[in-house]
């Protein structure tokens, strides 16, 4: 009898791992959400912007896996696409200009449906090396890097700030920007957000970072990133009118593998004038 538990146990282990590292990376969800009637209803009323995030490219996430996510993308049908950080990981081949060309190629295919824009993640920075081969990687597909700026986009008010790990985040409000306009905010890091509150009212920041845990214990973080423990997923709500909505992101770090938590992309819908 001990034996047949043993070997159940065994059992059970090798089609959890199996699960972890081949199948659940592959396994993007998209995340739908609805804004509130409060916030802006200018020229981006009744239009959808996607945000994804945490890429990680290199041998887990290749030139292949970067198409079919923009391919994914690109079916929801955004006008606008924002990218959280952490495009690279520590065994991304740097060196390969085929690879750097490849990856460049499909993310320009998102930059040539809608305006795309991004900020750092605390990979993309953490040497000089991976912040000039990321922030090349993002020019020669289209997209603009903000870095605690203001990008210009009609009514819309959207800003980046830099990384939080690396670098030094700082918020400087748009001029003549009513107190209570809404503001979407790209933030990599959720535990700058949830302890500092840069912004004060009518705002949505969006982050990603934790990965959801990536490896849960049925959904109890084993492992999280430093500024990513508090505030590891979906949506909290951090003043009266001001929220954080967290990504799980796409690809992983570290340990190749997740378990229940899911890989995704958000689809956030402005409300249409009625």
């Amino acid at each position: 009898m001990l034996l047949y538990f043993i070997l159940a146990l065994l059992l059970v282990a090798a089609v959890f791992l199996f699960y972890g590292f081949t199948i659940a990376p592959g396994r993007v969800r998209v995340k739908n959400y609805q804004l509130d009637p409060d916030k802006t209803l200018g020229s981006f009323a009744g239009k959808r912007i996607v945000f994804f995030s945490d890429i990680h490219l290199g041998p887990n996430f290749t030139a292949e896996h970067l198409n079919k996510l923009c391919r994914l993308i690109l079916s929801q049908k955004p006008q606008l696409i924002l990218f959280g950080g952490d495009m690279v990981e520590e065994k991304t081949d740097l060196t390969s200009e085929s690879f750097k060309a490849a990856i460049s190629k499909n993310l320009a295919v998102l930059s040539d449906f809608c305006p795309c824009y991004a900020v750092l993640g605390n990979h993309d920075v953490e040497t000089l090396i991976n912040r000039h081969y990321t922030a090349e990687v993002i020019a020669a597909a289209g997209f603009t890097l903000l870095q605690n700026s203001w990008a210009e986009l009609d009514d819309l008010a959207l800003y980046g700030f830099a990384n939080a790990t690396h670098d030094q985040p700082v918020f400087v409000d748009k001029a003549a920007l009513a107190e209570d306009s809404f503001r979407l905010l790209l933030c990599h890091e959720p535990g700058f957000v949830g302890k500092n509150k840069p912004v004060p009212g009518n705002s949505l920041y969006l982050s990603g970072h934790s990965h959801g845990g990536q490896v849960t214990l049925f959904g109890l973080p084993l492992i999280l990133p430093y500024l990513g423990r508090r505030y590891v997923r979906g949506c909290h709500q951090l003043r009266d009118n001001s929220q954080l909505l967290i990504s799980n992101g796409v690809g992983t770090v570290h340990i190749h593998a997740r378990f229940c938590a899911r890989p995704d992309i958000i689809v956030l819908d402005f409300p249409d004038k009625n």
